[in-house]
């Protein structure tokens, strides 16, 4: 959540939302009942989900919902109190929509003194869109104090612009075979041949900021591996890395394969599959480093294989 409290105090006091932050930061009731005639209709920005943390000492779902809302002149980020979640799962709280908030109460920010932020507990959800949105000029401006959320329907689609298209710039490597041969431990230069979904494996009171896992099948020209992308370069390469993009790698790690883990059906290349290890990149221990090949710059004598695929007929 944001610590809305900390925002500048040059903000108009028609503000409705920064009414109620100061009314509920000074009160010495930290609970709030907003009288009808006082009443005001915010538009949801935001609604972003993500695992209840246990140490926030109410009672919760397996996961709690933020929602950033804006009067037109303010804007503020507030937890949903679990009691309104299924407002979210029934799609009557969403993004683009209006609401009224009837309660909300203050809630203190224990890592930083004076801060808070407001959860709200009770609310009225109008129906159509929102006549507010006109206001927001950028919505990617609000700042997130949560290092990701997740999507509101499935744990695996990649959510917010941490989830980077493109991978960090850098400059074309200069990759020779007779380099290759020599480096200890060796880079590996490898083309992508099949992207696997990715896996979300977070839990509650996990402190894995990134708790994600995507599987490539990579090849060169002596065979077949799993390589195994692992949580903080999931939002850097995921997106990236595609079936055909070439790479070359740095500083890996080697681990013994999941036997039980499923596989594709790669036979069809006609190359060696090796199944008990796989190719592991993190972002520490070691630190692994990742170059894209642009297409240009791959070179025949690399005799990597060219995808294929294989097709079933009913």
């Amino acid at each position: 959540m944001d610590d809305t409290s900390s925002t500048s105090t040059s903000i108009p006091r028609l503000s409705f939302l920064r009414r109620t932050m100061d009314q509920l930061s000074t009160s010495q009731n930290s609970k709030l009942n907003v009288e009808e005639e006082e009443a005001a209709c915010v538009a949801v920005i935001a609604l972003q989900r993500y695992l209840c943390d246990p140490s926030e000492g109410q009672p919760c779902e397996s996961y709690s919902y933020d929602v950033t809302v804006t009067d037109g002149v303010w804007r503020a980020k507030c937890y949903l109190h679990p009691s309104l979640n299924h407002l979210v799962h029934t799609n009557s709280l969403r993004t683009g929509s209006d609401i009224i908030i009837a309660q909300c109460s203050f809630v203190y920010n224990e890592r930083r003194l004076g801060h808070g932020y407001i959860s709200i507990e009770k609310l009225r959800c109008s129906s159509g869109e929102s006549s507010l949105l006109s206001h927001i000029r950028d919505v990617r401006t609000l700042p997130l104090n949560r290092k990701h959320y997740l999507s509101l329907w499935n744990n695996e689609y990649p959510e917010g612009d941490v989830w980077t298209s493109a991978p960090p710039s850098s400059r074309d490597p200069v990759l020779d075979g007779e380099m290759l041969s020599t480096c200890k431990p060796l880079p590996l230069l490898v083309k992508i041949l099949q992207k696997s979904r990715l896996r979300y494996y977070g839990k509650i009171g996990s402190k894995i900021d990134f708790p994600y896992q995507a599987y490539f099948e990579v090849a060169d020209q002596s065979g077949i591996m799993s390589l195994v992308l692992w949580n903080e370069l999931c939002p850097q390469f995921y997106n990236s890395l595609n079936v055909g993009t070439v790479l070359y790698i740095q500083n890996y790690a080697l681990k013994q394969s999941y036997s039980n883990r499923s596989r594709p059906q790669m036979d069809h290349y006609g190359i060696k599959m090796f199944t008990s290890i796989e190719i592991c990149l993190n972002a520490r221990n070691p630190t692994s480093i990742i170059t894209v090949v642009p297409p240009k710059n791959v070179q025949p004598q690399w005799s990597l294989p060219d995808v294929s695929y294989r097709f079933a007929t009913r």
